[in-house]
């Protein structure tokens, strides 16, 4: 008899949020969230009768735009974390290059407070303000086959590159398409971690133009249909041919947390520097969650404590 991963296997825990806590320090109004900002205008609803997109043409779209989006870079990256009733603003930098290769950096009056990154082989994530002062890292193919620890922060790079439009789909899947007035969306039931999961990407019906996104939103649901993350496209950078969200909200409900990403002055396409995406050694020890056993508190896994 297999035993069950309860939902907290799939997802992204920061116990006591330490980073938003430490950074808050005295409650100083300079580094609280800003404003959240407000949903790009849809684009107008169609007049007349339409006919329902097959699961090909929506993939088809999908993939056609993911692949003329190969990298992206900001230096001018702002992040709005929320969580558990805490809030703070970070400044920072983001690339991405597909397929794999991520790296964000959350800094606070030039102090660098967060860094997440991934290369081919593994991810990795390091918090300044976690007491454990540890550099925690996992393989890509350990964290898949659910061989690893759960994540103890709340941003999967993989994840976040699909969430930014640069991952494709597989059109032989198990696909389908629903409908309601506004917005079409394509369901894709998939495996996260060797457990059944669905993905659902939400199209506006409407052709958008400017600023507006024309995917709204990617969302991912465990199988008893609860939400797992979700992200949320507030507006669009167009670049030549490139749609690259210029603002986007990615939650995480079963821990009340959420991040908005304002990518700022965004480049696309461009060669980046693969040094960048080297494994670094930040604080006084490195956990492999595949193998090591966290201790001590802060940002560690439950079953660790």
């Amino acid at each position: 008899m297999k035993t069950r991963i309860p939902l907290h296997r799939f997802s992204f825990r920061i116990y006591h949020f330490a980073f938003v806590v430490c950074l808050l320090g005295s409650g100083c109004n300079l580094f609280r969230a800003r404003p959240e900002p407000p949903d790009a205008k849809a684009p107008p609803i169609p007049t007349g009768h339409l006919d329902k997109p097959t699961p090909d043409a929506l993939v088809s779209y999908l993939n056609r735009e993911a692949s003329r989006l190969q990298s992206i870079q900001t230096t001018d990256l702002t992040i709005d974390v929320r969580s558990q009733g805490n809030s703070v603003s970070l400044d920072g930098t983001l690339l991405c290059q597909k397929p794999r290769y991520f790296k964000l950096t959350g800094r606070k009056l030039g102090s660098q407070q967060v860094l997440v990154g991934s290369n081919d082989e593994r991810f990795w994530f390091y918090v300044k303000a976690d007491p454990s002062d540890a550099l925690y890292f996992c393989s890509h193919t350990e964290y898949a086959n659910g061989t690893s620890a759960e994540l103890p922060f709340p941003f999967q790079p993989e994840w976040v590159l699909e969430a930014l439009g640069m991952g494709h789909i597989d059109p032989d899947g198990p696909l389908r398409v629903d409908e309601d007035k506004a917005t079409y969306r394509l369901i894709e039931e998939a495996k996260l971690r060797g457990q059944q999961i669905r993905k659902v990407t939400v199209f506006y019906k409407g052709k958008a133009h400017g600023e507006q996104p024309q995917v709204k939103a990617r969302m991912m649901y465990d199988d008893h249909d609860r939400l797992i993350c979700q992200a949320t496209v507030k507006s669009v950078a167009r670049i030549g041919t490139a749609t690259v969200p210029q603002i986007i909200k990615l939650e995480w409900p079963a821990q009340d947390t959420e991040l908005v990403l304002d990518l700022g002055r965004v480049q696309v396409n461009r060669q980046l520097q693969m040094e960048s995406f080297q494994m670094p050694r930040l604080g006084s020890r490195q956990v492999d969650l595949a193998r090591d056993r966290p201790t001590g508190r802060g940002v560690v896994p439950a079953q660790f404590r």
